[in-house]
């Protein structure tokens, strides 16, 4: 038996190659009884480490490799069994080392003072060939080498805190992984009394992987292959105990002293290894003390009175019979609360959620959170779930003990904002953001993996161009079935270096490539956080733990999700204009759900900007749907997922809704279940149900099942249950076999009806501002830009609303978009390159009576107030009947020759005549078709006119038709549509075929056009690189309101116009 003390896995960003569980599986077929894991600068992959271990009965070792300040590399590794005090002490040497930022590193008096304590060593140190003693005893310097090992014996004197590492890469004689260099090292250890233990350094799990490990290293040095040193074999494995006792008989040429090296290596091994539950946490739940809270009594008690008085506040005015409906629900939920000890948890999340709502921030709750009563009266989730029929279980039950995941929705521009003002109410002790590992996906791993092989910059972005929405292993087989990849394809066949490529882009697949901030996760502990997870600084300043959202159930820690939603910004936003412009108070939670205006103006598909509807298929299914009502939002919302899509779900449920066909229960029993989705099962909640009522099993026990459908090894046992009992209880088995086979499919394809519940009332908000406040609606959505869409097709959408939009003048604009009388006043900020500094002196200094005023006082750059004056914002300040924008650019110039710019003096009259404004006169004014250029140059919008206005006499020429006649025309005409590209979708089908939905804007509105395998093959290297087409194809009525195009062909608009003006010329 061997166990491996230095082994970095795929968590080691650029460097290890293999993933933790792989690693223990392996150590586990060689017998081993324990396994380590040295992550680099981090414990990144040791929670998923301990999991496998736990899961194959061996135990976990964890440690870091990391940089000591001028010294090189060590392994630090956590002493186990103690009480969690050496998990403690790696925690908060990482947290050190990590603290300044990257590089990561820590110095060795920092070191010594976190890994022993009173004379005890929490950890043990490696210093390896990677280490300033390595690196005399590689050049031969005894001497150094033993100064060297002088200095860290000193630091680290406890007993057990220093050993030395030997590892035998069979590299050429007295080189770095040599047995030579081994052989000195352990040499000079014995003649100091320091003891040495042997290791692999492990990179990877079998020879094959080095070729992925160079890759990696090419990413990590950002040089392609052959321009630094690489590893200079491949032996840097998990071998097996065997072969790792041959290394140790090379270094010691003496069988007896290989022998006591190999038990110096297990008793170290077994000074470290770690009982997870009793040195980590492992499993059991941490919320803040209740102190934190402002508690003294019993937690639980606290969260019954405050849920129970809260009735009155959220059910005014209810009946008596409908009270002791929600009381019945209220005290099961809250039984169930206490049962599994989460009173807590629910009083915390109920703190930082009423916290937000005193920041006057928007609020709402999303996902299975939605189905909890308990939720809704503390003021988390502002869906009633007994309104919309949701369920509790769904969301928490005594048969799972995990922490119940909440996830709250907030304005994306206050987030941060949150997150400190979390940080400050509870101490950053308590508090720390969640990471999370971004992986190598298709164009990432192709593009490294082309810097390894050192491939031209043209080509791999030629490449990269091409590869659209798949994943890296799966690179090959995509090459052979999509088109625009053809000349990948044909260079396969005669080129060894682009195989090459494929197969390296394909090893890289889904490997952590960085660690990152996660998009909305906060960890909430008690005092000991710091204690069980290391922390890095975010990107945001503020502490990260090393752990990712997977890390957080069996670690037992308290996960919030703080998601910032753009469109939550976008409403408070309105709502705000709505109040600063015309004085209206709105509370957008109390508007009433059952509005006719809002439903009709959602069923005519213009549904732009509206939250979750607007997409190609959404729209499409809008008009099909047709939805009246809320509920009609949530079942719409939760069709439009892959799953369901996959599971042809949409089409009966349409057709039992308009009538096409008889809703089929499959048994009356079922009838009041599935009456609302027409007798498709679409929920998690239905299956719940349906189980309930046919095998008697209780909606906990039942969620249970729910789960284990998606598991192969459980399903068959949950099969025979459900068999057994529904036919106890008298159902047929014609019946039980076809209520089964829906089961059964619908793990792959369902959706939790509470997180429909969610989405659909921030959708629901969303379109009835948009009926009712079209222009503050607007200047939301401009100035947080929510949707899917890039901000230009909202000009559109404001031209077909009636809403003017003002250009940006210095004198008027602000950093927002703006509700004037006459319309929505564009923001500065859209200006491209405006720094900060700019905008804000912009705004302090005006209003600007001239050019030369504004050059002079508001200090913009030359680069800023040529774009300023390009894009019209100076307009306002010359008369507009004596001079045109040409006079200004010209002036512009002028200024910006100005070598060095005069410096503003209130108290000193400007002497300096070049500054006195005198415009000049006559200069040619820019054209229509260069104002639109530049404007989308600079804005990123096309503000004045369309862009493919400029194309218009060859189109009309040609018969396109307008978007918005679409809808006019009967199935199957055969049509030409063009406009500018503004979504591209290749959605799962299920077919498993790619099917392409490309989205054109002409300003009048939105085309959207499918393009099947025979119509991709004719114009896919048109789709994906061209950003302005014309498609030609047939239409497909979708509904009363609805029409899309059967796509059989497409051209680029630029080179048409390119042969159409040679032609007429």
């Amino acid at each position: 038996m061997f166990t491996h003390l230095n082994v970095a896995s795929a968590f080691s960003g650029h460097y290890g190659v293999t993933r933790p569980e792989l690693l223990v599986e392996a150590a586990a077929s060689q017998g081993a009884s324990a396994l380590a894991i040295t992550d680099r600068d981090g414990l990144y992959g040791a929670v998923k480490h301990m999991g496998a271990c736990l899961k194959l009965g061996i135990d976990p070792i964890v440690g870091v490799n990391l940089a000591v300040k001028d010294l090189g590399r060590v392994v630090v590794l956590a002493k186990g069994n103690d009480g969690g005090i050496g998990w403690a002490a790696l925690c908060h040497v990482v947290s050190a080392a990590a603290k300044k930022g990257k590089p990561i590193s820590i110095t060795r008096e920092e070191l010594a003072e976190l890994v022993i304590r009173d004379g005890l060593a929490l950890c043990t140190v490696l210093i390896g060939q990677d280490t300033d003693f390595g690196f005399a005893a590689i050049n031969r310097d005894r001497s150094t080498a033993a100064a060297a090992l002088t200095e860290w014996r000193r630091f680290f004197a406890a007993k057990g805190a220093l050993a030395i590492e030997l590892t035998n890469h069979r590299t050429e004689p007295e080189s770095a992984g040599s047995s030579a260099v081994a052989s000195r090292m352990l040499a000079l250890g014995d003649s100091m009394g320091v003891p040495s233990v042997l290791t692999n350094a492990v990179r990877y799990l079998s020879p094959d992987d080095a070729l992925t490990a160079d890759v990696l290293d090419s990413a990590r040095f950002l040089e392609p292959l052959g321009s630094f040193t690489p590893q200079p074999n491949a032996q840097a494995w998990l071998k097996p105990p065997a072969s790792m006792v041959s290394l140790a008989v090379e270094i010691t040429n003496d069988r007896e002293r290989a022998q006591r090296l190999l038990e110096a290596t297990e008793a170290l091994a077994d000074r470290c290894r770690l009982n997870p539950p009793n040195d980590c946490g492992w499993g059991k739940p941490k919320t803040p003390e209740k102190s934190t809270l402002g508690i003294e009594g019993n937690p639980f008690e606290v969260l019954w009175q405050r849920a129970y008085s809260a009735i009155d506040w959220r059910y005014p005015n209810i009946k008596e019979r409908r009270l002791l409906e929600i009381r019945n629900r209220l005290g099961k939920e809250l039984v169930t609360i206490n049962k599994l000890g989460f009173a807590t948890y629910f009083l915390t999340v109920a703190d930082v959620a009423q916290m937000i709502r005193d920041m006057k921030i928007r609020i709402a709750a999303r996902g299975s959170g939605a189905g909890s009563l308990t939720n809704y009266l503390l003021g988390i989730s502002g869906v009633d779930p007994i309104e919309h029929d949701l369920l509790f279980e769904r969301f928490l039950s005594i048969e799972r003990s995990s922490l119940p995941d909440i996830d709250i929705d907030v304005e994306s521009a206050r987030r941060h904002d949150i997150y400190r003002a979390i940080f400050r109410r509870y101490g950053s002790n308590r508090v720390t953001l969640l990471s999370m590992q971004s992986t190598y996906r298709g164009r990432g791993a192709m593009r490294d993996s082309g810097l390894a092989l050192g491939l031209d910059e043209d080509q791999i972005d030629e490449i990269a161009a091409n590869m659209w929405r798949f994943s890296a292993r799966s690179f090959r087989s995509a090459i052979a079935q999509k088109p625009e990849l053809a000349m990948v394809a044909e260079a396969l066949e005669k080129d060894r270096k682009m195989n090459l490529l494929v197969d390296i882009t394909e090893r890289l697949d889904r490997l952590p490539r960085h660690i990152s901030m996660h998009p909305c996760g906060v960890i909430l502990g008690d005092a000991t956080l710091l204690d069980l997870t290391p922390v890095e600084k975010s990107g945001l300043g503020l502490p990260m733990s090393q752990f990712d959202k997977d890390d957080m159930d069996p670690m037992g820690m308290l996960k919030l999700d703080v998601l910032g939603v753009r469109m939550q910004s976008a409403m408070a936003y309105a709502v705000r204009e709505l109040e600063r412009v015309k004085g209206e108070v709105l509370d957008l939670d109390a508007i009433a759900k059952d509005d006719e205006a809002t439903f009709a103006n959602i069923r005519t598909t213009n549904t732009l900007g509206i939250f979750q509807i607007e997409s190609p298929g959404q729209r499409e299914l809008t008009g099909k749907h047709q939805p009246t009502e809320f509920n009609d939002l949530t079942i719409q919302i939760s069709l439009f997922r892959p799953g369901p899509m996959k599971g042809n779900m949409i089409a009966p449920y349409l057709d039992g809704r308009h009538g096409f066909a008889k809703a089929e229960y499959m048994h009356p029993d079922l009838e009041p279940i599935l009456r609302e989705t027409f007798g498709v099962v679409i929920f998690h909640e239905h299956v719940l149900r349906i189980f309930d009522k046919m095998t008697g099993c209780g909606l906990a026990k039942a969620d249970e099942f729910r789960r284990s459908l998606e598991d192969p090894r459980v399903s068959a046992s949950v099969e025979q249950f459900f068999r057994h009992q529904a036919a106890i209880r008298g159902y047929s088995p014609l019946v039980i076999e076809k209520v089964w086979e829906i089961l059964k499919s619908f793990s792959s394809f369902g959706f939790c009806k509470a997180h429909g519940a969610a989405f659909a009332l921030p959708t629901y908000q969303s379109a009835w501002l948009k009926t009712h406040h079209p222009t503050e609606f607007l200047a939301g959505l401009f100035t947080h830009d929510p949707g899917m869409y890039p901000r230009r097709l909202l000009v559109a959408e404001a031209r077909r609303l009636g809403v003017n939009l003002l250009p940006i003048d210095v004198n008027l604009s602000t950093d927002e978009y703006l509700v004037e009388t006459n319309g929505v006043r564009m923001a500065l900020r859209d200006v491209q390159g405006m720094t900060e500094a700019e905008l804000e002196r912009i705004i302090e200094n005006r209003p600007y009576n001239d050019v030369a005023d504004f050059y002079r006082r508001a200090r913009p750059s030359r680069r800023t107030l040529e774009r300023l004056a390009t894009v019209g914002a100076l307009d306002s300040l010359v008369n507009g009947t004596e001079y045109n924008r040409g006079d200004i650019l010209a002036r512009v110039r002028e200024l910006n020759a100005i070598v060095k710019r005069p410096v503003a003096d209130p108290n000193q009259p400007m002497l300096d005549f070049e500054l006195l404004e005198r415009l000049p006169k006559g200069n040619t004014a820019p054209t229509k078709n260069e104002i639109v250029a530049a404007e989308l140059a600079i804005l990123k919008m096309d503000v004045t006119e369309h862009a493919l206005e400029q194309y218009r006499p060859m189109l009309d020429e040609m018969g396109v038709v307008h978007s918005s006649e679409l809808v006019g025309l009967r199935n199957k005409s055969e049509v030409l549509v063009a406009g500018i590209r503004v979504a591209t979708q290749t959605p799962p089908m299920r077919s498993g075929k790619r099917v392409v939905f490309i989205s054109l804007d002409d300003g009048y509105g939105c085309s959207d056009s499918t393009f099947f395998d025979e119509a991709q093959n004719r114009c896919s290297h048109i789709l994906f690189n061209n950003r302005i087409l014309i498609i030609a194809g047939k239409t497909r009525r979708t509904g009363a309101n609805g029409v899309s195009i059967m796509a059989e062909n497409a051209w680029d608009v630029r080179e048409l116009w390119s042969q159409w003006k040679a032609k007429s010329a």
